[in-house]
């Protein structure tokens, strides 16, 4: 009798289902354009499970109509909602797909302008689930003096803010990169224009802004000063947060600064590190992404990525990097698996027709190519948009820029 303790054991251990599958992010959305502009623009889906029988394959798209957007950003992460933000910035208008069945997206709704504001650039979840937009122009016509709009989740306007202040004069105001901090009733802006042919190389100065979430009201300026470590304070891009409630900026000009104090009244901003090619305006640095204490940056000096640990955020200090292929060149985009955590997508700038998911070990930080991401019969990773074939139809040649894991 002994023994059934351990006979019932064995009969339960042999009952018990095997692991599964780690869980991840079921599928990949692509903000595409299409090459010549003869066919509307689309959203593309991508099957983004590891192991399965289409892993890399298009699978579904959502043409949105209209031609010659020329799809820019994205939301960062994907919404709650299933209700994704998309622009086409050169057109001055934004898409808002429906998610709720990724392999059938549709567009839900769209705009141009919203509460006197136009051309929309970047989002920002909110805690209601509705959206923070940056907009760089009044209305319709492309001049600086934008501003921030709420949007509810179908793209009306909800309330905004302008972002003209004394200190930033009105040929620099232009709303860029956003980035929502609701603990501290904060909200931090990058002021950088996307005028077509912009040099930042010979115009200085250049600024962050701090607002009030709750009041939508700008609140602070930052200006960031060119310092020792050279021109990296130039274009600033995005805004992320640190897993340990740090802040970080980065610039297009490759210099990385850490936000101080931003909920008092003197916000600053410290250098804090450069990467390669600063400060060389064909060589920019672009979309970061955070994964656990790692800062992840685009460094087209290297063609490739640079991995920091920000352990320390007033001393980060590069743990990995990565150089491409030519054939993806100028890696752009970069957005996290936040399901997995150990994967991110990077697509490439302006007409790139590449994409391709790199693996990030959340131990080390340490990258490496996913080699099972690619077409079938390929010999190198990677998937192309260079195709005539879409599910849509015979449209031809496309290329995308933002992109994001998804359900």
């Amino acid at each position: 009798m002994r023994f059934l303790p351990l006979l019932a054991l064995l009969v339960l251990a042999s009952c018990a289902k095997a692991p599964g599958p780690a869980p991840e992010a079921g599928h990949l959305f692509l903000w595409t354009a299409d090459a010549d502009g003869a066919d509307p623009d689309f959203l593309a889906v991508v099957d983004a499970r590891r192991g399965s029988d289409t892993y890399g394959r298009v699978v579904a798209t959502a043409p949105i109509g209209d031609r010659g957007t020329l799809p820019h950003h994205t939301e960062n992460e994907f919404p709650e909602n299933d209700s994704l933000f998309a622009n086409g910035f050169p057109a001055g208008k934004t898409f808002v797909f429906d998610l709720t069945d990724p392999r059938r997206p549709s567009v839900a709704a769209s705009f141009v302008t919203a509460l006197g504001f136009g051309w929309p650039h970047s989002f920002a979840r909110l805690p209601n689930g509705h959206v923070l937009a940056t907009f760089q122009s009044p209305d319709s016509a492309y001049v600086p003096g934008g501003g921030l709009v709420e949007l509810n989740e179908a793209g009306a306007a909800v309330r905004a803010g302008a972002a003209a202040v004394p200190e930033i004069p009105d040929s620099l105001n232009w709303p860029y990169g956003v980035t929502v901090f609701p603990d501290i009733d904060r909200v931090v802006t990058t002021v950088t224009d996307m005028g077509i042919g912009t040099d930042w190389r010979y115009r200085d100065p250049w600024f962050l802004q701090v607002w009030s979430l709750s009041e939508l009201r700008p609140l602070a300026t930052i200006v960031l000063e060119p310092d020792s470590l050279g021109t990296g304070h130039r274009a600033p891009a995005e805004i992320r947060e640190l897993a340990d409630g740090s802040v970080y900026a980065n610039t297009f000009s490759c210099g990385l600064y850490r936000l101080l104090d931003l909920d008092g009244a003197a916000p600053r901003a410290e250098r804090v590190h450069t990467f390669p090619g600063a400060g060389v305006f064909e060589t920019p640095c672009a979309v970061p992404v955070v994964i656990g204490r790692f800062w992840i940056q685009t460094v087209s000096a290297i063609n490739g990525l640079v991995v920091l640990d920000t352990a320390d955020p007033a001393a980060p200090v590069e743990v990995a990097r990565l150089s491409l292929d030519e054939r993806f060149h100028m890696p752009h985009w970069l957005a996290a698996d936040r399901v997995s955590g150990d994967r991110v997508v990077v697509t490439g700038g302006m007409e790139g027709t590449w994409v391709l998911v790199v693996n990030v070990d959340p131990e080390t930080g340490a990258l490496s190519i996913d080699e099972t991401f690619r077409e079938p019969g390929s010999d190198h990773p990677g998937i192309s948009f260079d195709r005539e074939e879409w599910p849509h139809g015979r449209t031809g040649r496309a290329w995308m820029h933002g992109a994001v894991f998804g359900k």
